[in-house]
């Protein structure tokens, strides 16, 4: 029985012997810098082999020492780390494959105000540089025209008249009796039922000639016309005076005026007069015939677009009785064209040029809505001067 326990005892005492000595060489001590302080603490008693132990690297204090430096060096590296990523967070690097790179080109972005006021700034510039160059290049143009161009101021006195076409409407509008309705016993055709006479006008312009050739020239300008003609009419009582329309139909009505004139049957013979006042700007030719540079004789045409700014006429009424003014079925737009010929000579510094002119109204005066057409016609004689300015 005793015998058991001491081998009991004995047994015990080895087992704790055994795992001290291998928690002891198993320990690992702290890392870094505390396990620099713990080994100073926890010095190692100087033994025989201790020599060896410090020279093969299999000994417990090499194992230790392995493991203070690789401490330190994983201390260094985690400061090291640490270091870069508070560096990364204050700024970042551009590498320099991306120097080079424009910024203005970059695409824009939320926050890129600076940028975008600077391309904004360039594309001013830029527009301002185009502009002044086109402006240049204008005035340069204009420069090499005008020392080739020469200038004329021209006028002279017209007879004006005009051309009517049409025939009266054959809607029976409500009249007080039967003699006023449109199919009584009138005339139908305009030109049956209206009287009128040529009147007096006059035409003013300036232009400017571009020779193309010895013989051809360009010619374009601004000039104002007057058209006036007389028309032979009656004076009567009050009236209402009917101005029909073209495609009359639902929706559309003809237009009414107070009359005191007739185109017949009055009680006293009165003339109305027609005027209209029109600028024009001349687009067209000149042609040399025959002749030298001090006398020669000229053709010319030109295509004028016109505006009426002023127009005080009388229009007939579709039933072709009465007259009044209608100013809404009059046009403001027109076209003309007119030719001439001319005689041109040279005397004291200037080149003078005179001869007749026809001019011709395209469209008719009124508004297509109105059946009857009126075509404006101006003859005359025109008186020019021509000057070269350089």
């Amino acid at each position: 029985m005793y015998f058991s326990l001491f081998l009991l005892l004995f047994l015990g005492s080895a087992t704790a012997v055994v795992v001290k000595k291998q928690k002891a060489s198993g320990y690992q001590g702290p890392a870094g810098i505390y396990a620099q302080q713990w080994l100073e603490k926890n010095q190692f008693p100087a033994t025989e082999n201790s020599s060896a132990f410090s020279q093969n690297s299999s000994g417990p204090r090499s194992l230790i020492n392995q493991e203070i430096e690789s401490s330190k060096s994983g201390w260094a590296l985690e400061d090291t780390k640490s270091m870069q990523e508070k560096t990364v967070d204050k700024s970042i690097t551009v590498p320099e494959t991306l120097q080079p790179l424009v910024l203005s080109e970059l695409p824009a972005q939320p926050g890129m105000d600076a940028s975008t006021s600077n391309k904004k700034t360039i594309k001013s510039k830029n527009l301002e540089a185009a502009l002044e160059n086109a402006l240049e290049n204008v005035i340069d143009v204009a420069k090499q025209i005008s020392k080739k161009a020469t200038w004329q101021v021209y006028g002279g006195p017209t007879l004006s008249y005009r051309k009517l076409t049409g025939e009266a409407s054959r809607s029976n509008f409500q009249y007080a009796s039967f003699p006023f309705s449109t199919n009584s016993l009138f005339a139908t055709n305009v030109k049956d039922a209206v009287y009128h006479r040529p009147g007096m006008g006059f035409e003013l312009g300036a232009a400017m000639y571009y020779p193309i050739t010895s013989k051809l020239s360009l010619k374009t300008g601004l000039q104002l016309n007057y058209n006036h003609y007389q028309i032979d009419a009656y004076k009567g009582a009050p009236e209402i005076a009917n101005y029909g329309m073209n495609n009359f139909g639902f929706g559309s009505s003809p237009i009414s005026a107070v009359s005191v004139y007739r185109s017949s049957g009055g009680y006293m013979p009165v003339t109305l007069r027609n005027e209209h006042y029109m600028i024009s700007i001349p687009l067209g030719v000149d042609y040399v015939v025959a002749g030298n540079k001090k006398l020669n004789f000229s053709i010319g045409s030109t295509i004028q677009p016109t505006y009426v700014f002023a127009n005080y006429s009388y229009l007939i009424s579709t039933n072709l009785k009465n007259y009044a003014k209608e100013p809404s079925l009059n046009r403001r737009w027109n076209l003309n064209s007119a030719f001439e010929a001319n005689i041109n000579f040279k005397s004291g510094g200037f080149k003078w040029s005179v001869g007749p002119q026809f001019r011709y109204q395209l469209i008719s005066s009124f508004k297509e809505k109105y059946p009857i057409r009126e075509n404006l016609m101006d003859m005359g004689i025109k008186l020019g001067i021509i000057k070269t300015i350089n």
